[in-house]
């Protein structure tokens, strides 16, 4: 059995205001009175003195920090896989000097993920790539102890267009770089297997021996509508959590219920659970923050799971 407990998604649920670091740690010290989230989630941190105010805040909450640094890389339009060797030099120097800003923030868990799918004429070729690319960084973080690192497939075919999608051929991939990469781990989200056609069940159960944490989120999958696509959207709100998407607390509940019931995984303590929506400038962060704190705690307790360490 494994232990499944609640991640707050910050990045995600603060989004507009994720640019003004000083402001964001502000809302940071205000998340860190809820307490139903037992970890969380940031982007890449820059100011120094806001790493160690968010070292401060994540040793005294005992929260476990996951840090996505992949959201840099791709907007600096490199990638981890790009057959262009000179881009993959510059994306891999780059992973590797965030780490240290990682491990200053007190985190425990770097977020990468591959970059844009090529075609499969020379689809392996970047997968060559990316294993090449992700030894380097391996070898980079054992510097920093207790510092591990999480790879996420996103869809290949829909908006992401990634190289790394379908669940299969991930864990294929993956098995071959955790024999000499200890420090990786899959970060598996909901929202990517369920555009690119796969059984939610099967697919999170195929990502199981390597699962470190991973998001529920919902999504449009009618091509027709105009919100298709992995757009972070909101869900449903009580009674009936009705959106035009297809995640329900229901839905989720059978995913907790799933991974919960999974063998403990190599080097794991707990494994995490977000629930990924975006806000939007205008939006109001802490409304969107009571919706999914009570769609979790709606899932979490359809599962009957509890959510306290």
């Amino acid at each position: 059995m494994r232990k499944i407990l609640p991640s707050m998604h910050f990045l995600e649920n603060f989004m507009p205001l994720m640019t003004n670091e000083k402001y964001a740690v502000q809302l940071l010290h205000q998340a860190a009175e809820i307490p139903f989230y037992q970890a969380v989630e940031l982007g890449y941190i820059r100011d120094a003195a806001c790493r160690r105010e968010i070292k401060q805040i994540v040793t005294e909450r005992h929260w476990q920090l996951t840090q996505w640094c992949s959201p840099v890389i791709a907007d600096q339009g490199l990638a981890l896989s790009s057959l262009d060797k000179v881009e993959r030099r510059k994306a891999v120097d780059l992973a590797i000097r965030m780490l240290e800003g990682v491990a200053e923030c007190g985190g425990v868990r770097c977020g990468l993920q591959s970059g844009p799918d090529v075609g499969a004429a020379q689809r392996e070729e970047a997968k060559r790539a990316l294993t090449e690319s992700c030894l380097e960084i391996s070898r980079a973080a054992e510097q920093y102890p207790g510092l591990y690192l999480i790879i996420e497939p996103l869809d290949r075919y829909v908006h992401k267009k990634q190289l790394l999608g379908p669940i299969d051929e991930t864990v294929a991939w993956f098995s071959q770089l955790k024999q000499f990469c200890a420090n990786f781990y899959i970060h598996w989200d909901s929202a990517h297997e369920k555009l690119g056609g796969a059984d939610l069940v099967k697919s999170v159960t195929l990502a199981a021996p390597y699962l470190a944490q991973f998001h529920i989120c919902n999504c449009v999958t009618d091509p027709q509508h105009p919100y298709y696509g992995d757009h972070h959207m909101d869900v449903g709100q009580p009674p009936d959590y009705k959106t035009w998407g297809y995640l329900t607390p229901e839905v989720g509940a059978e995913l907790l219920s799933t991974v919960a019931g999974f063998a403990p995984c190599e080097g794991i303590q707990n494994t995490y659970c977000a629930l990924e929506v975006r806000c939007h400038l205008a939006d109001d962060p802490w409304a969107k923050e009571r919706l999914i704190r009570t769609f979790l705690q709606r899932t979490f307790a359809l599962a009957g799971l509890p959510y306290e360490k």
